[in-house]
């Protein structure tokens, strides 16, 4: 039997060069499996990935449990120990996937946290003046808001995957898949602005957004500017960049806009993860009908 150690550095070279997942990613795979085999190790004895059982899989999931770990987190980690196996069983490694008949926990469900229309309206009001002070900071919260796109979307956007002419930008998500995402009226002028302020910046980045220094955005840059912007114009419980996320695809729907189209601006992989804002709209619709007399 071979050690897992040499069957996971395969595992995540798959992950880079054939998935080209994220180093961010990679490492979070690497940490859940890590974990994994080193409580396989220390409460079995066991090091090799054919010795694996789903009784050893299920030893380790009750014990992430008792140590108060979140359904949630659990599932993640059970996801990337099927996505391990599953990988093995492709390469002839194993022959069974020990953990495919694991299911993962219940978890209630959570609604996404979204920014009222009214907040949204007042923001982007405040952001037209905002843009003599950092039309860096405009620009980047406009781009959230008005396209959907993830932080690290937005990140590692390009100038030549901007086009003003056309008012699209082409980003590429998870798994470096690539989608078109159209540009408001609004967000077209935004950027002008910013590009003709970055044409004066010296910088050797292709990044369309650059900090003052002409060095490209790094997350918690973007984290700081949404929040500071939030904690400004919403009462939103979260103020992260994802919250814009959400309001994006949450304002879009309760204007009538189809799940399915959002999901695609979105560029989510399946349906089911663009239904909970379906979910949150009809929570929407609850707490406004509340407001009838006979209600």
């Amino acid at each position: 039997m071979v050690a897992a150690a040499v069957h996971l550095d395969e595992f995540f070279n798959y992950l880079r060069f054939q998935k080209s997942y994220s180093q961010h990613t990679v490492a979070a795979y690497s940490r859940d499996l890590n974990q994994y085999f080193s409580f396989q190790t220390s409460s079995f004895s066991e090091e090799s990935v054919e010795s694996t059982s789903s009784d050893f899989i299920r030893s380790w999931v009750v014990e992430l449990v008792e140590s108060g770990m979140k359904p949630a987190s659990v599932n993640r980690k059970l996801s990337t120990l099927k996505s391990f196996f599953k990988f093995l069983r492709k390469t002839n490694v194993v022959k069974d996937n020990p953990a495919s008949g694991i299911r993962n926990l219940k978890q209630p469900q959570r609604l996404p946290v979204y920014v009222r229309k009214s907040e949204a309206d007042q923001m982007f009001d405040g952001l037209v003046q905002a843009q003599e002070e950092s039309v860096l900071e405009s620009a980047v919260m406009t781009v959230l808001y008005t396209t959907g796109i993830r932080r690290s979307e937005l990140i590692d956007l390009k100038l030549k995957n901007v086009d003003l002419e056309s008012a699209t930008i082409k980003v590429f998500g998870k798994g470096k898949k690539e989608r078109i995402v159209p540009l408001g009226v609004e967000a077209v002028g935004v950027l002008k602005k910013y590009l003709a302020e970055r044409q004066s910046i010296e910088s050797e980045s292709d990044a369309f957004f650059v900090r003052p220094n002409g060095k490209q955005l790094y997350p918690k840059w973007v984290y700081n500017c949404v929040n500071k912007m939030l904690t400004i114009y919403s009462n939103s419980e979260k103020k992260s960049p994802h919250v814009l996320r959400h309001s994006f695809a949450t304002h879009l729907l309760q204007n009538g806009a189809e799940i399915a189209a959002i999901k695609e601006l979105l560029g989510h992989a399946s349906l089911a993860s663009t239904q909970i804002y379906a979910q949150s709209d009809i929570a929407h619709l609850k707490r406004v009908h509340k407001l009838h007399p006979k209600s």
